[in-house]
């Protein structure tokens, strides 16, 4: 008698689904939800109480120590040895081998840098046009001597006036500002060369 009457009920349970699927399905209006939490999940609202939690707040404060998926762990070391370390350690990703994407490099200085340093990285940008202290140029002088780690370093930690960008600018795309800048340093010198022939034959007239 038992499993007749489990038939019965599978049976009727079955045909009323089926008549629901069938009736009460309408094109133009949303379907029935007959499991709601698998749609739409329970939210926990921001700085709500939570009793199953430490501390019985939303969000968590992060685990001490704790690195994000991903990310990559580069010139930290804000100190001068870190400096230092950053130069012998570092290497651009980018070479004959690999070259940059300039298009994207220029993006990158020309979002972040060009405001201080100016288009050709030769510290006259519009905030400096308003009163912000000179940043040195690029072109010339230490910049020249600097390896791409040291850059890199002083990007990701700051140096004097210059804070870090490290929260706003991806390890990659330092690289790839780094890239546009030795362009620019570049295009400099083989101007300087042309400016240099030019004075010599100027002077032998």
């Amino acid at each position: 008698m038992k499993p007749l009457l489990l038939l019965a009920g599978a049976l009727a349970a079955s045909a009323l689904v089926g008549a629901g699927l069938t009736l009460g399905q309408r094109p133009d209006e949303r379907n029935w939800r007959y499991f709601p939490d698998m749609a739409k999940s329970f939210a926990v609202r921001g700085q709500a109480p939570e009793s199953l939690l430490a501390g019985q707040r939303m969000p968590l404060a992060p685990v001490a120590d704790a690195i994000p998926r991903g990310a990559e762990l580069l010139a930290r070391d804000p100190s001068v040895h870190g400096y230092v370390q950053a130069g012998l350690e570092l290497e651009s990703p980018f070479g004959p081998d690999h070259p940059a994407d300039m298009a994207r490099a220029r993006a990158v200085f020309e979002t972040y840098c060009m405001i201080c340093h100016g288009p050709k990285a030769e510290g006259n940008g519009l905030a400096v046009q308003h009163g912000f202290p000179a940043p040195p140029s690029l072109l010339f002088g230490k910049a020249l001597n600097m390896k791409d780690g040291h850059i890199f370093h002083i990007v990701t930690n700051g140096f004097r006036k210059m804070p870090s960008y490290a929260a706003q600018i991806q390890p990659e795309e330092r690289w790839l500002a780094i890239a546009y800048v030795r362009s620019l340093q570049a295009s400099a010198g083989s101007l300087a060369r042309v400016e240099s022939a030019r004075g010599e034959v100027g002077d032998a007239r």
